[in-house]
């Protein structure tokens, strides 16, 4: 979380406020690399078969397991989003698979499952890609036979999608939001106090240059002008 917020913080400096809403596009390659240092982190170029980011779990040097990604900034849900990366995530032998998406199937809001796939608002994709990781990890790190991981993350995924899940990730957004909004106003007090004090200093600056001036003239004037002024 931490990290997360880093990476929100730097973005902020490239955002006005009017951007920072829920999902505001974010690069989630980059998001990713930023928040994940030790995994493998790819991205498919255009044109070849694939999910658009195959995310390998590092932990320790050893890899534990693998997340795909897909992000489609339509307007208009299609099911062929899902059949695609469902068939992705099986070529690669993923863990798990996750859009991100501002579209959702009827009915669906923010957080869905469907045909094994997560639907995700790109907005709580980075959240999701934490817990989904430690899923992974601790699954890797167990011995349980494939019916019991089925369970898990079956499981898993009937909390990311129950109600409970949607109000903690609706916390975190308006906690974060708030974050976001003191940060702004930091910056715009921040920027009216440099802007002041930028001020003060030419005013001293100003002053100090008239004091000069006139120490230089009485300095540069004549004695003689000086005797008969007496």
């Amino acid at each position: 979380m931490d990290e997360k917020l880093q990476l929100l913080q730097r973005q902020l400096q490239k955002k006005t406020a009017d951007e920072l809403g829920e999902g505001a596009e974010v690069d989630l390659f980059e998001a990713l690399k930023a928040a994940f240092p030790t995994d493998e982190i790819k991205r498919v170029k255009r044109g070849e078969t694939g999910a658009d980011i195959i995310h390998t779990i590092v932990e320790k040097k050893r890899m534990c397991g693998s997340i795909v990604y897909d992000s489609k900034n339509r307007t208009a849900w299609r099911n062929d989003y899902v059949t695609k990366l469902r068939r992705d995530q099986l070529a690669a032998k993923a863990d798990h698979a996750v859009l991100a998406c501002h579209a959702f199937p009827a009915g669906a809001r923010q957080m869905h499952v469907r045909d094994g796939v997560i639907l995700a608002n790109p907005a709580r994709v980075m959240v999701l890609a934490e817990i989904l990781r430690g899923q992974v990890v601790q699954l890797a790190t167990t011995r349980l036979s494939n019916q019991a991981r089925a369970q898990k993350v079956a499981r898993l995924y009937e909390f990311i999608t129950s109600d409970h899940c949607t109000q903690l990730f609706d916390q975190i957004d308006s906690l974060t939001d708030a974050m976001l909004e003191l940060e702004v106003k930091e910056k715009k007090t921040h920027d009216a106090t440099w802007k002041h004090r930028g001020e003060l200093i030419r005013s001293v600056q100003q002053a100090r240059a008239d004091l000069v001036s006139e120490i230089d003239l009485i300095i540069a004037t004549p004695t003689v002008q000086l005797r008969e002024a007496t």
